[in-house]
């Protein structure tokens, strides 16, 4: 299991303050609206819910959340989901580092309802992560393909130069989006996977909440708000 720089704050949620803000979750911050489109464009090709909200939040004032300080006993706790649900009085595992005496929460815990707020951007474990990459990356690239095939398709053009401007275009299309912005996109994952791992989930790499989120639904569960799911 991987280890996790993370913490575990539980207890009853007291003094919950909730106020909407922008938050930018990126590592490069002069790479904002560059990624955040990305994440968009990927969560919609699955249909993946927050997409919308993605798009929308592509700007230099980042992520559109609701923030919230609270306490759990004496201890001050801030942080920001895109939905702040939970409310005084419930019981909840906090994940997250100690900040100049204050706990910055990037998730937030239900046991008994095995239900998680996380930080946006952050559903999927590593290798997760790295399978819904791969997967809408080559759909990607076949769109473009196919796009550049009927554009680069003229009279007299030979076989091996339409495949190479068909084929150039659409590995050039890929570099610039999901390359350019991999340590972002692989950042969240890594975020999602440490708070799994301080949760002593199984294979906290593999987690998928949209997917885990999912099945609990047909099962039953009732929906959730964007950002908040089922474990």
């Amino acid at each position: 299991m991987l280890n996790s720089h993370y913490e575990i704050v539980e207890g009853v949620v007291e003094n919950l303050i909730v106020f909407d803000d922008d938050v930018n979750y990126l590592a490069n911050a002069d790479q904002t609206a560059q990624t955040a489109g990305i994440v968009s464009v990927l969560q919609a090709a699955v249909g993946a819910p927050g997409a919308v909200s993605s798009a929308q939040a592509a700007s230099d004032s980042g992520d559109p959340v609701e923030a919230f300080t609270m306490t759990i006993g004496s201890q001050p706790i801030q942080g920001s989901f895109w939905k702040t649900t939970f409310k005084n009085g419930d019981h909840v595992k906090v994940i997250g580092s100690m900040l100049d005496g204050v706990f910055d929460a990037v998730a937030v815990t239900s046991p008994a309802d095995r239900m998680i707020w996380m930080q946006p951007h952050c559903e999927r474990g590593t290798s997760a992560q790295r399978k819904y990459l791969l997967r809408n990356s080559l759909l990607f690239v076949l769109a473009i393909f196919i796009l550049s095939s009927y554009l680069f398709t003229v009279p007299k053009m030979t076989f091996w130069f339409y495949l190479l401007c068909a084929s150039s275009t659409a590995v050039l299309s890929l570099v610039i989006t999901v390359g350019m912005s991999w340590n972002d996109l692989m950042g969240f994952a890594c975020q999602m996977t440490q708070a799994g791992s301080a949760l002593g989930l199984d294979s906290p790499e593999n987690i998928n909440l949209a997917k885990s989120t999912s099945v609990m639904i047909k099962n039953g569960k009732p929906e959730l708000p964007m950002g908040v799911y089922y474990y």
